[in-house]
């Protein structure tokens, strides 16, 4: 039996992926941001679990909230074997930037700064496994935008704000993160090496209720896209796939067959790999890391 935590596990991929190594036997701990739609989408998880799992609280755009859910996680768990960083906020209906209380536009301390804070935090219980993993998420869109390069003089500037533009930039340095990552924990060697890669997610078929969430033009314009999307139960299986799999991690960057696959050019740079990591360092108080 594995421990894997699954932020965004009431709904979407990251339920489907819960639900699925739960029923496998493995104890899943679900994250989630909203308690309510947590405890709900636990009751669906343990409906058909081999072994209960576990809700816990965090909201990734805030740092005292994920402080809080690392502060539970080690005081219960003795190790964590697989990290998946699968939530992630993608509002299209915004027409302003949204700026969480540290003063980080939400996209970019959602997708990117919280993931990171909560694998540096966790990155002790990780390393106490024998074989850990971290898979982080990025998105198929990104083919779309060969060009894309992280805006480091503007990191929270809303003066560039889309909701597109903000999410395929946090995404891009999901990426980066994990070549970076994997870099840091080569010269790892047996027990505790950690494997890290970037799951390229292509469009997902959302769920009914966010879909009835959408204002009805969004509705309407969405809802050809929606029907040609990919079923998230697919999804779900190739995060339990790279979760529990027995070989090693097939690359930094793979589809969602597995298979690897070219990142954006930018994500090769490594200066602005190091530099990105050192951003990211300072915006969230420099933790320690076990790599």
């Amino acid at each position: 039996m594995l421990s894997i935590a699954i932020t965004g596990a009431n709904s979407g991929i990251g339920l489907r992926a819960a639900r699925t190594l739960a029923a496998a036997g493995h104890h899943v701990l679900a994250l989630c941001r909203d308690l309510d739609r947590g405890r709900a989408a636990l009751a669906e998880i343990n409906a058909h679990a081999a072994h209960p799992a576990t809700l816990v609280q965090a909201d990734l755009s805030s740092p005292d909230s994920i402080e809080a859910a690392a502060d539970q996680l080690t005081r219960t768990t003795g190790h964590l074997d697989v990290l998946v960083n699968n939530a992630a906020v993608f509002d299209q209906t915004l027409r302003e930037p949204r700026f969480t209380a540290d003063g980080h536009e939400l996209f970019w301390a959602t997708n990117h700064l919280g993931p990171f804070l909560l694998t540096a935090r966790l990155s002790p219980l990780l390393a106490a496994a024998a074989r850990p993993r971290v898979i982080n998420v990025a998105s198929k869109g990104l083919l779309s935008m060969p060009r894309i390069r992280i805006r480091f003089d503007q990191l929270d500037d809303p003066s560039w704000f889309t909701p597109t533009r903000a999410y395929y930039h946090a995404k891009l340095a999901q990426i980066m993160t994990t070549m970076t990552l994997a870099e840091r924990a080569e010269e790892e060697k047996g027990a505790g090496r950690l494997e890290v890669t970037c799951v390229r997610v292509p469009a997902v078929r959302l769920d009914a209720g966010r879909v009835a969430a959408m204002p009805w033009l969004l509705r309407t314009l969405y809802a050809p896209k929606n029907r040609m999307a990919v079923p998230a139960e697919l999804l779900g299986d190739t995060y339990a796939r790279l979760a529990t799999g027995d070989g090693p991690l097939p690359g930094p960057y793979v589809d969602e067959d597995l298979r690897p696959v070219r990142a954006p050019a930018f994500a090769y740079d490594e200066p602005a790999r190091e530099r990105l990591w050192a951003a990211s360092q300072a915006a969230t108080g420099n933790p320690a890391w076990a790599w």
